[in-house]
């Protein structure tokens, strides 16, 4: 089933981004570009989401956090 990707499903650890449900993990590369491990995006519980809707999430955490430290 399709999973909402939501920003209280993600947690800093160091300087990445970890979404904890599938393990994907963000860092902001050169220019700002969101990379990324992909994790495991088809969960044995059935519970799927979608990679390019973490990386959006992941990319509106990352730009708020930074604008709220400058």
């Amino acid at each position: 089933m399709h999973m909402k990707v939501m920003a209280e499903q993600f947690v800093l650890q160091g300087g990445k981004l970890v979404h904890t449900p599938t393990g994907a993990t963000f860092w902001l590369g050169d220019r700002d570009i969101v990379c990324c491990e992909r994790g495991h995006l088809n969960l044995e519980t059935g519970d799927d989401y979608k990679l390019d809707e973490l990386k959006d999430e992941a990319w509106r955490i990352m730009t708020t956090e930074r604008k709220s430290v400058t």
